[in-house]
């Protein structure tokens, strides 16, 4: 699957998020917003292709990448398998385990979930999994790909990281969804916009644009 078909799939869940709002606000919440929907599904099934993505790209190039950068490429993988379970609370609703008694006692949602937590006062949701991590993700997607050709210690820092650079159309992509999201009238829409993240995220792993064998070549560098 190449990464345009992905950012096809993308806008077509854009479309049918605001085409079933449009029919009624059940129809939306059923397929797209509700805990155990079509879309959080997927959104976890994606995070989960996108960790399997990265492990084969760290894992292709072991012979020409130090062994620490692998071990980096492996851990970006865990974070996003991390993230799929985490997404459907590692399947506790269908499975039908109990939480542990921290979790029941710290987590806001009673689930077996870090990113639900509350510890002290304090939503991890909201502090760090919520407007934190949303510019961390932003600046990845839209400011990354303008740097990374230009300034010449944002290229080296790329490449003895491994971060898979997105290309200019994933960042165009990346930056009319998120003008466009929030005209979806539903207080679930970010359940969409988190699937359209993760199939641009895979977009981005299966076809980056500096490829793990070109990244001792130096690019059109015009500041160093």
């Amino acid at each position: 699957m190449t990464d345009i078909t992905l950012l096809c799939l993308a806008t077509a869940v854009l479309f049918a998020a605001f085409i079933a709002s449009a029919m009624s606000g059940d129809v939306f919440f059923t397929y797209f917003g509700a805990e155990d929907s079509v879309v959080e599904n997927a959104t976890a099934l994606l995070l989960a292709a996108c960790g399997i993505a990265l492990w084969w790209r760290a894992l292709d190039a072991r012979a020409v990448l130090p062994r620490g950068a692998v071990i980096l490429g492996v851990l970006y993988g865990l974070v996003y398998v991390w993230a799929g379970g985490e997404e459907v609370s590692w399947d506790q609703r269908l499975i039908g385990f109990e939480s542990p008694e921290y979790f029941q006692n710290n987590n806001d949602q009673q689930e077996f979930t870090f990113h639900n937590l509350v510890i002290g006062n304090v939503k991890l949701d909201e502090l760090i999994f919520g407007p934190v991590l949303s510019y961390f993700i932003l600046a990845y997607l839209i400011v990354l790909p303008v740097l990374w050709p230009r300034v010449a210690w944002v290229q080296r820092l790329v490449s003895r990281m491994i971060i898979p650079v997105p290309q200019s159309y994933h960042a165009m992509f990346a930056l009319v969804v998120t003008v466009i999201i929030p005209f979806l009238d539903e207080s679930r829409r970010w359940e969409v916009y988190e699937c359209i993240f993760a199939l641009l995220s895979l977009a981005i792993f299966l076809n980056p644009a500096n490829p793990l064998v070109d990244t001792d070549r130096p690019r059109n560098l015009v500041n160093g």
